[in-house]
């Protein structure tokens, strides 16, 4: 077998693969040979139907299976022999369906295909960062409150005319041009910002604020292709309102009875939790905030091509999900891949930083010596059960059905590096 191994980037390489005629004979013969010990015919013993008889009800069959494992073992045995380490999709040129499979004459063709890149790594360890402090302040929980205190806020009456955030209840009377009422609406709930159908979003609003109980209003409008009285769409006319009440949306208090909503015996108990869970999230936060910076001291130190194939790939796998999440949110087509294609460029840097840190931490882990052991994927697997309060049998199922075990793998290798990287950097204590 003849092959020939071209360069054609930094990443991607053409094989050429030539299969001589003698090896096509030899490997269609050993075919035969297979099927004749396996097929079945009436009137001959296992082994023994002649070759012939085999040609003529299953030479056809016979000879592409043969051909398509003739393919990838030569394809296989090249890469071997070259010390070829393929990424990504393989692409095939010159395969021929119309080809004789029989040695008459030798079979060419070629595959071009992307490698794994070469990392010239750089020092890993003792890396310079700074850390910084991952204390709750009293402001933290102040804000902390401020949010829980959001989550239990209440729309109450008040006293004063309507602010922009407020809303104002009020009896509608929707009139034609004549000024006859065509519609009545009791007790209205209005908000400045969300004008009543029909009327001019700046008139509403600056109508509406300012307006306080038993004030009455008037407005133009435009009777939309949906008001409830078919004849009046699309004329026009106005709207008459008086106002019943002011409301205004009220933050709950920050005081004990706030903390009981929460399950706390009183304020003081409430802002010590927040105390503690907020300095845990500062900790994970700036673990993580070490780690980016660490990885991207390696990555400005450690330069390297990319295979094309499995960037584009990337790129096609961001830009799929945000055009799903989109759709999602209920934007037409054309607003969905104007808005795709304006996002490309930024998909494209991104899906380069994610395929080189790929790269980047496999050959970490490489020079390191670390991996995944089998304790390691029992131990992230009962932690997800426990996590999600299932058995850990059923989390097992689910990973072996969807085929993620190996994704459950390299997050548990990028893991361990990341942790691997930070304890070995060095820490300057400058808190900020």
């Amino acid at each position: 077998m003849d092959v020939q191994v071209a360069q054609t980037g930094p990443c991607s390489r053409t094989v050429t693969i030539r299969i001589p005629p003698e090896r096509i004979r030899d490997h269609i013969d050993r075919a035969f040979s297979a099927a004749s010990r396996q097929v079945k015919l009436k009137g001959f013993r296992s082994g023994k139907v002649p070759r012939p008889l085999l040609e003529k009800r299953f030479g056809e069959a016979i000879r592409n299976e043969a051909r398509e494992q003739l393919l990838n073992d030569s394809f296989r045995d090249a890469c071997r022999d070259h010390d070829i380490r393929i990424v990504g999709q393989p692409r095939v040129e010159g395969i021929d369906p119309a080809t004789p499979v029989d040695g008459s004459i030798a079979i060419e063709f070629k595959v071009h295909l992307d490698v794994q890149p070469t990392i010239a790594l750089a020092e890993v360890e003792g890396i310079e960062i700074e850390v910084r402090s991952t204390a709750a302040t009293d402001a933290d929980v102040d804000k902390a409150l401020e949010q829980l205190a959001d989550q239990k806020k209440t729309l109450d009456a008040v006293d004063e005319p309507c602010g922009e955030n407020d809303f104002v209840r009020a009896d509608l009377e929707y009139r034609d041009e004549a000024g006859a009422v065509v519609y009545e609406r009791k007790e209205a709930q209005l908000n400045p910002n969300i004008p009543i159908a029909g009327t001019d979003p700046a008139a509403f609003k600056s109508t509406i604020v300012g307006l306080g109980k038993d004030q009455d209003f008037t407005l133009d409008l435009e009777f939309s292709p949906h008001f409830e009285v078919e004849a009046q769409r699309g004329k026009k006319g106005k709207v008459a309102g008086r106002v019943l009440g002011v409301q205004r949306v009220q933050r709950a208090p920050i005081d004990d009875a706030l903390a009981k909503e929460f399950g706390f015996d009183g304020l003081e108990k409430l802002r010590a939790e927040l105390h503690k869970q907020i300095g845990e999230r500062k900790e994970v936060a700036e673990r993580l905030r070490q780690e980016e910076s660490i990885l991207t001291r390696i990555v400005e130190t450690t330069p390297f091509e990319l295979p094309p194939s499995l960037v584009e790939r990337q790129i096609a796998v961001d830009l799929d999900g945000y055009r799903q999440r989109l759709g999602n949110q209920g934007r037409t087509k054309e607003e969905v891949e104007n808005a795709v294609e304006q996002a490309r460029d930024e998909a494209a840097e991104g899906a380069r930083r994610k395929v080189r840190m790929v790269f980047l931490l496999d050959a970490i882990a490489k020079a390191k010596g670390i991996g995944v052991q089998e304790s390691d994927m029992v131990n992230e697997i009962n932690a997800i059960a426990q996590h999600h309060n299932v058995p850990a049998e059923e989390v097992v199922r689910q990973y072996r059905e969807n085929n993620l075990f190996g994704d459950l793998s390299m997050a548990i290798l990028e893991r361990k590096v990341r942790e691997y990287l930070r304890d070995k950097a060095k820490i300057t204590d400058k808190a900020s």
